[in-house]
């Protein structure tokens, strides 16, 4: 991923401060403690301003995150973002996640945190489908926006640990979601690793996830890592990179650069598409692996792409989007409800005027639940393209139902953004 590279062109990422929001921080490390600030830090669960896990094993996961992104080199290694100023925020380790205080943690200090990295979500069995709610899914939406100070906080999520499950980030809603950012893991052969999912809304993809890479652990130890938590706090590692390398790009910027510089010839074993704007892209792994060099190099000299510009459509002709504004997209979000009693047994393809195909929702054979209700389906396949035209809809079903009330799909909102 060239991080060596970046580091040695002058970057440390020493003017951003990156939130690692998991089951607290050990803040009195010896790699971490020169990087934490109380400022952008808070105990949601005790509601103290010390975030400190509980001591034991089961709770070093959010240590072990906060290194990778900021080790200070002295005794377990150097953080891919050292020199960034590491805010804790602990929300794990209650039984289960309450929706304001999620909201509220993701919301915490939105204008002095630039990246909120989140390795965390709905369990990864093949069978869970799970969206923030409506508190949670407003604070992302207000941080994406109008965090730091206007230019957009940076939500960095890992795509899941479940493709051994035969899972898919399509029904995780953190992280199939219009204002947050998903890495795929690459293995150490080159390969998508196995138990990495893919999705329509993973950007791009990260290296070394099934390597155990040595991190901080609890009281001054070090401990190592793997799967998609430790791809997310790399990414957001490589993030801070570039922000220090240009501290005015926004969120949407920071999208634009990672499509452009990301590197899809290294991946083995991926079978690439090629969108209408001459894009590389891949479910599994975006539109490649990210290149730190590449990234701070384009982003000191980057122009800002300016204000996003969206067309929305509801109701009849959802699909047409001759008279769209946007002549460049970054998302599309279709909004729809699945009536189905096995949702598993459905899949959506999403078709643009120019030809590109997106499986907005793939195959989970193991799925048999019932229905998936008020869904926003997120794909970033179509990046660059022009949208106007006529978009083409595919939903099949695996199951020959013999009520066609048993399965029937109502499209709700069809959203194209970009430039």
């Amino acid at each position: 991923m060239k991080i060596r590279e970046a580091w040695q062109a002058g970057f440390n990422a020493s003017r951003v401060t990156v939130a690692v929001v998991d089951d607290g921080v050990d803040v009195a490390h010896v790699d971490l403690r020169a990087a934490f600030s109380p400022k952008v830090s808070f105990d949601f669960v005790r509601f103290g301003e010390l975030p400190i896990p509980k001591k034991s094993k089961d709770t070093q996961h959010g240590t072990q995150c906060a290194g990778l992104v900021s080790m200070e080199g002295m005794r377990c290694g150097l953080g891919v973002g050292h020199g960034a100023t590491l805010g804790a925020i602990r929300l794990l380790g209650q039984d289960t996640l309450n929706d304001a205080l999620e909201g509220d943690a993701l919301a915490f200090q939105k204008n002095l945190i630039d990246i909120y990295s989140v390795s965390w979500g709905p369990k990864d069995d093949g069978i869970t489908a799970e969206k923030p709610a409506k508190f949670t899914q407003d604070a992302i939406r207000n941080g994406a926006i109008n965090g730091r100070n206007g230019l957009g906080n940076v939500y960095v999520w890992a795509s899941g640990n479940g493709g051994a499950n035969g899972d898919n980030c399509a029904f995780d809603g953190y992280v199939n979601n219009e204002y947050t950012i998903s890495f795929g893991v690459i293995g150490s052969s080159g390969s998508p690793a196995g138990y990495a999912e893919g999705c329509s809304s993973v950007l791009a993809a990260v290296s070394g996830g099934d390597s155990m890479l040595q991190t901080t652990g609890l009281e001054s130890t070090c401990s190592v890592i793997s799967g998609s938590s430790a791809s997310a706090a790399i990414a957001s590692g490589i993030i801070a990179l570039a922000l220090e390398a240009n501290p005015s790009l926004t969120q949407r910027d920071i999208q634009h650069l990672i499509v452009h510089t990301s590197n899809a010839t290294s991946i083995n074993d991926v079978a690439f598409s090629e969108n209408g704007a001459g894009l590389r892209f891949n479910s599994k792994v975006g539109y490649g692996l990210l290149d730190a060099r590449r990234l701070v190099e384009s982003a000191a000299t980057w122009q800002n792409v300016g204000p996003q510009v969206a067309c929305e459509k509801m109701g009849a002709g959802i699909l047409d989007m001759e008279d769209c504004q946007v002549t460049s997209v970054e998302r599309i979000i279709l909004s729809a409800s699945i009536v189905h009693p096995h949702r598993g047994q459905v899949r959506i393809l999403l078709t643009s005027p120019r030809g590109t195909v997106s499986e907005l929702l793939p195959l989970r054979p193991g799925d048999s639940s019932a229905d998936l209700m008020d869904w926003d389906f997120v794909s970033v396949h179509f990046f660059g393209e022009d949208p106007r035209g006529i978009w083409k809809l595919d939903v099949k079903s695996v199951e020959d139902l013999k009520e066609a009330a048993e399965f029937r799909v109502q499209l709700k909102r069809f959203k194209v953004t970009g430039i």
